[in-house]
């Protein structure tokens, strides 16, 4: 049994439960399992230490399966915990994980699923065990090692040495055999120490072990920790030497007043208004804090470090007043270009020129991009790590206030701008108050009064919302108020107005007056026409929807009844009648097909994305009988467009040029039966677009300004839809299409240009 697996299941499910406790029994001669449909009860037995592993659900009612692991790893943090759960997903296992699970299961269907849950289990609770008994191992070499690396005596009851290691002997500076037998009160009545001999008399009245530190009177200037043991005829003790510890302890305490000091500058520099001011409280604090001799602050400006200020000690004439900060051999710039802190034990042993020859050593920090904080000294290794750590945490104090004063010096100079541009700005601005959840008006530009109605001298003082918010839109105010007032700023919002010509669409940004925190500017741009644009291409997508349905229904299904009608009367009878029924019956039903594409290929297209021109004309060529044609693909770029209609497009273009020579007119007698024709795409040269071009007997000019129309073809069998469906998908795109003019050098065949409609065009085409 001692090799047994006790496996708690907990599942809501318990049929789900009693059939994988089941299957892994079954799996598993050595696993052992426990159900339980609630987790509470379940983490009794995690609780009493009665479980190897846990299996659990996900998706529980009293908790799910991740709060019941925190309540698990409560009591066991490292017992194995498998989440085994139907709600799979990538984001429930990465929380999962996250969360600290063993191992991670999704439920299947199937039997084999227990199978690799019976491993899992076996190989979580075989690693637990390992290291578990590691811990314990190391735990015991942990007790040897403190035993026979520290020093120990053994003294009986009348405080007579009766055992010395070699350690102790060393420390004591004499032979274990000498002092067998000894009063360690007579054999060092000097050197023992008051605190030392109360602390073993301490433990022979008490029979309690004692722990003390001090520094040993036989030995000035070494600490000890010493460990005493009683028994009941005598004493073990065992002491090692700790004085490096104490040291670092006392070093420590230091580096923690100093790192609490300069905290306290952070607070001091939030009073400095100005960036010289925070330069001073820079070199202060290195003198007065980090004892540093000699040190100084050096601003970037314009490509050069320009010293700001240096220690009171220091005589300037020891500084460079400028360093350009592309300047070789010099550390300050090193620092400020690279980003990095530098620490130079011996300046005689690089290439760095100081300004003064006398210096030795060099601690440089950058101080963000704002300027570089460097010391000095005439010492060689004048400064160590900690000196580097606490200099750079100085330098992120005053990087961060730095930020600040920059940052306010940015937002007064903003807000001066706002107050200029206040009267002026074309957009209506109202500057206004939060009080509570109202906005109260304290000015409004002309803008404002001209397009609400409303003169300023009327609404100062009131609630803005009060005069041109709709009557069911109060509660959406509100919480515009309460978003400003905890400082958001509002970028480009859709809003409904009351003006002086009735309910308007406007676009809202706000941004903070500068007067107060409650205060903000609020701009309202006007796009009512624009979004009734969006409405009436909204409109026409329905209509073309509409147009679509009518066409799909209405002729779709009687033109299906004619062509079935039809398909019986040719097989009961023959009549030079019937092909050219066949004949206009398909013509009809190519008519309604390209009719149906042409209207959904006609809608505006609603989103788009970053598609590869040639990757989509491959696909295109791949799905149109291009017979022995050949496609050329000059440059890849990509084009904003909606993938499927976009290559409906192309599949149009292509079949037109490889079908009909892009005219729709036969070859004439005179040209070859073997011609090969070639259609080659790539991107426009003089502006954004792409180009198809053929080298097929081109358009004749009196045709350019028909192939476009609806419904227009020179072939008996075509439906005229092809060009028209093009131009109707680029439209959508928002692009036009063309013929590109014959006079082009070395032009042969025909050549169609997609460019997007310009701003201006396509404001030209609106008026």
């Amino acid at each position: 049994m001692g090799n047994a697996i006790r496996v708690l299941l907990v599942d809501d499910d318990s049929a789900i439960a009693d059939l994988t406790a089941t299957y892994l029994e079954r799996a598993s001669d050595r696993i052992e399992t426990v159900v339980e449909t609630s987790p509470t009860d379940a983490l009794a037995h995690v609780t009493e230490g009665a479980v190897d592993c846990v299996v659990s659900d996900y998706e529980m009612p009293e908790m799910d399966g991740l709060t019941f692991l925190d309540e698990v790893r409560e009591t066991a943090p490292s017992l194995p915990f498998i989440l085994f759960t139907g709600k799979g997903s990538e984001e429930i296992a990465s929380e999962a994980i996250s969360a600290g699970v063993t191992d991670y299961l999704q439920k299947e269907t199937g039997t084999d699923q227990y199978a690799v849950l019976a491993n899992r289990v076996g190989n979580a609770v075989a690693q637990y065990r390992a290291e578990r008994e590691a811990e314990e191992a190391d735990e015991q070499i942990r007790r040897i090692f403190e035993r026979i690396t520290d020093a120990f005596f053994a003294l009986d009851d009348e405080w007579r040495f009766r055992y010395v290691n070699e350690r102790a002997a060393d420390f004591f500076d004499c032979d274990p055999d000498d002092v067998l037998g000894e009063d360690i009160r007579d054999a060092f009545s000097v050197g023992l120490g008051d605190e030392f001999r109360d602390a073993y008399r301490e433990a022979l009245e008490t029979q309690e072990p004692v722990t003390i530190e001090a520094e040993s009177v036989f030995r000035p200037g070494t600490w000890l920790e010493v460990r005493i043991y009683p028994a009941e005829d005598g004493l073990s003790v065992y002491f090692r030497n700790v004085t490096e510890r104490r040291q670092a302890q006392l070093e420590l305490r230091d580096t923690k007043q100093k790192i609490e000091a300069l905290h306290d500058v952070a607070a001091r520099a939030v009073a400095c208004e100005t960036e010289q001011a925070i330069y001073d409280l820079a070199i202060e604090t290195a003198e007065e804090i980090l004892a540093f001799d000699l040190c100084t602050v050096d601003a970037h400006d314009d490509g050069v470090l320009v010293t700001k200020t240096v220690s009171k000690v220091v005589s300037t004439d020891g500084y460079y007043e400028e360093t350009p900060v592309e300047a070789e051999g010099n550390l300050a710039a090193r620092a400020y270009r690279e980003g990095e802190s530098s620490l130079v034990g011996d300046l005689r042993e690089t290439d760095v020129v100081p300004a003064e020859s006398e210096y030795r050593s060099a601690l440089s920090v950058p101080i963000g991009d704002f300027a570089v904080f460097q010391a000095v000294s005439k010492e060689p290794n004048g400064f160590d790590e900690d000196d580097r750590e606490l200099a750079e945490l100085l330098a992120a104090h005053i990087s961060e206030a730095l930020t600040r004063v920059r940052t306010e010096t940015e937002l007064r100079a903003e807000r001066d701008r706002f107050a200029a541009l206040f009267e002026n700005v074309p957009n209506s601005v109202v500057r206004y108050e939060i009080d509570g959840v109202d906005a109260i008006c304290k000015s409004v530009n002309p803008a404002f009064e001209d397009v609400f109605g409303w003169p300023e001298d009327l609404i100062i003082g009131d609630e803005v919302d009060d005069y041109i918010l709709p009557a069911d839109q109060h509660h959406q105010g509100e919480s515009l108020n309460e978003r400003v007032k905890r400082g958001d700023r509002i970028e480009g919002e859709e809003v409904n107005r009351r003006t002086r010509d009735g309910c308007r669409d406007f676009l809202l940004h706000t941004a903070p007056a500068g007067n107060g925190e409650a205060e903000a500017f609020a701009i309202y741009v006007d796009i009512t026409e624009q979004k009734e644009r969006e409405r009436q291409l909204a409109r026409q997508n329905e209509r073309l929807e509409e147009f679509a349905s009518v066409v799909s229904h209405d002729l779709r299904n009687p033109l299906n009844v004619a062509l079935g009608r039809f398909d019986f009367l040719a097989e009961e009878c023959e009549s030079e009648h019937l092909a050219p029924i066949g004949r206009s019956l398909d013509r009809m039903d190519s008519l309604v097909e390209d009719l149906l594409t042409l209207a959904r290929q006609g809608q505006v297209v609603d989103a788009t994305d970053p598609v590869s021109l040639s990757s989509v004309a491959e696909a295109a060529w791949e799905t149109v009988d291009t017979k022995d044609a050949g496609l050329r693909l000059t440059e890849d770029v990509v084009v904003e467009a909606d993938d499927a209609r976009f290559r409906e497009l192309l599949e149009n273009v292509f079949r037109n040029a490889v079908e009909h020579g892009t005219t729709g007119s036969p070859p004439s007698d005179s040209d070859s039966a073997e011609r090969t024709a070639r259609v080659e795409v790539g991107p426009l040269d003089d502006r954004d677009g792409f180009y198809v071009a053929d080298d097929g007997p081109g358009v004749p000019e009196d045709l350019r300004d028909r192939v476009f129309d609806h419904g227009f073809t020179t072939e008996d069998e075509g439906t005229g839809f092809g060009l028209a469906i093009v131009e109707s998908i680029a439209d959508a795109h928002g692009w036009t299409v063309e013929i590109a003019d014959e006079d082009r050098p070395n032009s042969t065949g025909t050549r169609f240009e997609f460019s997007r409609v310009s701003v201006h065009e396509d404001e030209s085409a609106q008026r």
